[in-house]
């Protein structure tokens, strides 16, 4: 009996992975606003600040290696 796990990613897991992101987006906002006093525009600020700093090393390395040679 051949035990090999899936490779193909279900439905499933990937509603989960959207709804832990999004409760935990929600977590931070609130923490960022009532714990740490921040406005939501800087809040909205940092978080496009953040995301382009963590997605940039991402799209640089995609361009770099091309849509076919994936790692």
């Amino acid at each position: 009996m051949d035990c090999k796990p899936d490779s193909k990613t279900d439905f499933g897991s990937i509603a989960v992975a959207i709804c832990v992101a999004a409760y935990t987006a929600i977590m931070l906002a609130y923490l960022a606003q009532d714990d740490l006093g921040l406005t939501a525009a800087q809040t909205r600020h940092f978080s496009m600040v953040a995301a382009l700093f963590l997605a940039l090393p991402i799209a640089l390395d995609f361009l770099r290696t091309g849509p076919g040679n994936a790692r």
